[in-house]
């Protein structure tokens, strides 16, 4: 009897230390995955079949999600996190954490894949990680470092709560250029060339932005003022053009990086805040309908909406692999 009693508990200690399991994500599936901001869920959506397999429900206050150079993991982080969790998609389950502190807002893979970047806003620094998790060094920034885009071994940093760009040497794990830019800045892409960067924003609480702001990343002057209304919050670009979507006026606008000139544009979702390009076609994360709405890069047309958890905020795309 004995024995029967301290096995059960063996057990039930065994799998409270192995702690929540999800559906698992099969190695062969590309996924589109949202983060979703007022529940604390991250959804997975088939990329083939544009259909939902599943939620997870982590019921954390998390910030974001990243996915891993192996791309069969995931880290998830938050502002209100003491960590940041490491969670295989093949195995359904939390597999590691590495202690931060609470601060982390965004995090960036590298462009050579071998380090993480992580914007803490506690600190006023962006971080230094390896794949693994182990800090390697930080380097000050302005107040509320939010946005981070690399080119060529060089960090481009907005500050939220600032009128800066900070930029860093990620090899000298220095600053070598900071310059003026508007408050409430968020959202950013570099051109292909590397001299330019794009930058939305808010707007500073008095004024509603409505513009994308392009600046000469040699110089730090300001080349193009964008009208795109109002918030365009999040900036991506692929070899042609660039994506500003604005969450105040539910638009996506498409402006050639040569010509500096829109487009097209489409009015989609209800409060969105992301989007991503993949390939022939488009998501936005559409916050206040619990949304994914698919579009037709081509003519810039929605195909489909998809429901997924509760405020999706952000947007990470996992291509399938072959099983070795």
């Amino acid at each position: 009897m004995r024995k029967s009693v301290f096995l059960i508990c063996f057990l039930f200690l065994l799998v409270g230390c192995q702690g929540s399991s999800y559906t698992p994500i099969a190695k062969d599936k590309s996924v589109i995955i949202t983060t979703n901001i007022k529940e604390g869920s991250i959804s997975f959506v088939d990329k083939q079949t544009k259909k939902l397999i599943t939620t997870w429900e982590l019921n954390e206050p998390m910030a974001g999600t990243l996915l891993l150079p192996n791309g069969e993991d995931i880290l998830v982080y938050g502002k209100q996190l003491g960590y940041m969790y490491v969670y295989s998609l093949v195995e359904g389950r939390q597999v590691e954490k590495y202690k931060t502190g609470k601060g982390i807002v965004n995090v960036i893979v590298s462009e050579d894949k071998k380090q993480l970047f992580a914007a803490d806003q506690t600190a006023q620094k962006v971080r230094f990680f390896t794949i693994n998790g182990k800090e390697t060094g930080n380097v000050s920034t302005g107040k509320g470092p939010i946005t981070m885009v690399e080119y060529d071994n060089q960090l481009s940093v907005l500050n939220f709560y600032d009128t800066k760009l900070t930029t860093i040497d990620t090899k000298k794990k220095e600053v070598i250029q900071s310059f003026m830019i508007p408050p409430a800045s968020t959202g950013a892409t570099i051109s292909p060339d590397g001299k330019e960067i794009w930058i939305g924003g808010h707007g500073d609480g008095n004024q509603v932005n409505e513009k994308v702001l392009v600046y000469s990343l040699q110089s730090g002057e300001m080349v193009r003022s964008l009208h795109a209304p109002f918030m365009p919050v999040n900036i991506t670009k692929d070899h042609k053009y660039v994506y500003a979507l604005s969450h105040g006026s539910n638009t996506l606008r498409k402006f050639d990086v040569n010509t500096y000139k829109e487009v097209a544009a489409v009015e989609v979702g209800s409060n969105p805040f992301a989007f991503l390009k993949s390939g022939a076609e488009g998501y936005v994360a559409s916050y206040d309908s619990d949304e994914v709405c698919v579009i037709d890069m081509k003519n810039l047309k929605i195909k489909q909406t998809i429901k997924v958890g509760k405020g999706p905020f952000q947007l990470i795309e996992r291509e399938g692999k072959d099983n070795e």
